[in-house]
């Protein structure tokens, strides 16, 4: 079986090289605020196209994922790119932040958390925030009439819809949804439901 160390020492880019939606939204709200540049970290940043696109709008971009393949060809797209990026190497289960960031951000790696860690973890995320600061993710869930993706791992572990506001109920929820889309990551076609949520500390 591939890992994504393998996939992600190929030339292309295995999630290709467009920012997340929700990376693109967070950039737009944070471009309205104003002030000085902004730091995001990004958790589970893979080939790095989320962190790219943060820096290149003038954030202060540090990566944090367990592929040290994924992380060595973000730093040479960010030499490509002309910005300045930062990354850590680690799980997301071990992970911990020890210093403040206006954003914390991650796209479809927070299943590599165990539910048993999950408590402590988000506590984490939200203690290292700053006051006005977003906490942004997209978080897969189980459907139980959607089958599991080809290319899910042991470790991955799904989210049930809502977990993630129960995580936040004490910050002002500015959007959230749930959607479910088509993908071909696998070669294979399928699908995902996912939760979607970006939310401010007061």
């Amino acid at each position: 079986m591939k890992t994504y160390d393998d996939v992600y020492q190929r030339e292309e880019f295995y999630w290709g090289t467009e920012p997340n939606r929700l990376c693109q939204t967070v950039v737009d709200h944070m471009d309205r605020t104003g002030g000085a540049p902004k730091s995001v970290v990004d958790l589970g940043c893979g080939e790095g196209k989320d962190m790219i696109h943060f820096a290149k709008h003038g954030f202060q971009a540090t990566g944090v994922d367990i592929s040290p393949q994924g992380l060595a060809k973000a730093q040479r797209w960010a030499v490509r790119e002309k910005v300045a990026i930062r990354t850590i190497q680690s799980n997301l289960s071990d992970f911990r932040l020890d210093e403040l960031y206006d954003v914390v951000y991650s796209s479809g790696s927070l299943t590599y958390i165990p539910p048993h860690l999950r408590g402590d973890v988000f506590q984490n995320y939200k203690a290292h925030t700053c006051t006005g600061g977003l906490n942004a993710f997209n978080a897969f869930v189980e459907k139980p009439f959607i089958e599991t993706a080809p290319d899910w791992g042991e470790d991955e572990y799904l989210y049930r819809s809502g977990d993630l506001l129960r995580l936040y109920w004490d910050w002002e929820i500015l959007s959230f949804s749930e959607i479910i889309f088509d993908c071909d990551s696998s070669g294979i076609p399928h699908r995902h439901a996912m939760d979607i949520m970006m939310a401010r500390k007061p």
